[in-house]
């Protein structure tokens, strides 16, 4: 009865990201896997006439996780974990056997995002464990060979460093508990167990949602007004025609990978355009105005606006613009030109507009 009821009751642990992920928005779904090492804290067994601990040695734990990220620093997964240790002692005596656990959690994550790729994080999980207790001896004269579900939390520390917009590597701490474990030996004795585990795991992920690059087209560009050919003289001498003046752009959009602020090719071409376009009409004051989409917190994206603004800026006066004539803002994501839910990213809002004045 108690395997069932808790295995019932992790199965219904298990949905839970699934409904949260039905009800967020902005749907970022991921895989994860990790392996590390693990050192189960000492175990206490208490039975009839018997009253002892049980110490092991360093092992291994590998996990394996589902999960969804919000778009608001919080995420949630279902993770299965296994780990596996020698015992070492059994009170004072030398110890035989092994002990295992197969683990299925759901777990809580909280990440701090910040200007570098590096985000820490911090994360808890309950549900369950099949622990297993393979020739464990001495145990009051007889050994242990048997298994129970008992009930599972752990806490977790950890940073994540993202590789690209879809890859990122990962290193945590985790404490794991678990209690209400009852075994029996082959004497027929019951035995409580209740225990603890200290793991280091590194690990990879993987998010299924890769933003769409959107091209990136070079401002089309009117050519001048043909010269008009010349007429007659006239008799009287006429006044001078005045001036033509090319009718040129003067709003250019300039966009940016996600939590990117270098210049590609393409953007290049689009100022260095920009820049001569400026010379033909005389061209005072040129605005360069950075944006971000909705994928981080306010003071990130506004951050990042300035420093996409801030590029532009330094590519303009590469080409020739007195720096003095360039004013830079930053707009964060106060003006999307596509309106997202927040946490979303959204190519066309990661830009720059550049104005001739």
């Amino acid at each position: 009865m108690n395997f069932q009821r808790n295995l019932i009751s992790i199965l219904f642990l298990l949905n839970v990201p699934q409904i949260a992920v039905a009800q967020t928005p902005s749907n970022n779904d991921y895989i994860s896997g990790a392996l590390g090492f693990s050192q189960p804290t000492d175990a206490d067994l208490t039975g009839a006439g018997i009253n002892t601990s049980l110490d092991s040695d360093l092992g291994y734990g590998v996990s394996f996780a589902y999960g969804n990220a919000f778009g608001n620093n919080w995420r949630a997964e279902g993770e299965l974990n296994y780990r596996r240790s020698a015992v070492d002692s059994i009170g004072v005596n030398n110890g035989a056997g092994d002990t295992s656990a197969f683990g299925l959690m759901i777990n809580g994550y909280y990440d701090f995002h910040n200007d570098s790729a590096w985000t820490p994080y911090l994360g808890a999980g309950i549900g369950g464990a099949s622990v297993s207790y393979d020739g464990v001896s001495p145990v009051g004269g007889s050994r242990i060979d048997d298994n129970d579900w008992g009930a599972a939390y752990q806490g977790i520390a950890g940073i994540d460093y993202k590789i690209d917009d879809q890859t990122s590597v990962f290193t945590e701490y985790r404490y794991i508990g678990l209690s209400d474990l009852d075994f029996k030996t082959d004497s027929g004795v019951n035995i409580d167990a209740d225990s603890g585990e200290n793991r280091i795991m590194i690990g990879l992920k993987w998010s299924f949602n890769k933003p769409k690059p959107v091209p990136v087209a070079a401002t089309p560009v009117q050519a001048p007004a043909p010269e008009p050919k010349p007429q007659p003289a006239p008799i009287q001498q006429a006044k001078p025609a005045p001036p033509i003046v090319p009718d040129v752009p003067k709003n250019y959009l300039v966009f940016f990978d996600w939590d990117k602020s270098d210049l590609t090719p393409d953007v290049r071409a689009i100022l260095a355009q920009a820049v001569a376009n400026s010379r033909e009409i005389n061209v005072t004051r040129i605005q360069s105005i950075g944006h971000a989409d909705r994928s981080g917190s306010d003071k990130y994206n506004l951050g990042l606006s300035q420093r996409r603004a801030n590029t532009v800026q330094a590519e303009l006066v590469r080409l020739g613009v007195p720096s003095g004539e360039i004013s830079v803002l930053g707009r964060g994501e106060l003006e999307p030109l596509v309106q997202t839910p927040d946490g979303v990213r959204e190519p066309q809002n990661r830009r720059v507009e550049i104005i001739l004045n």
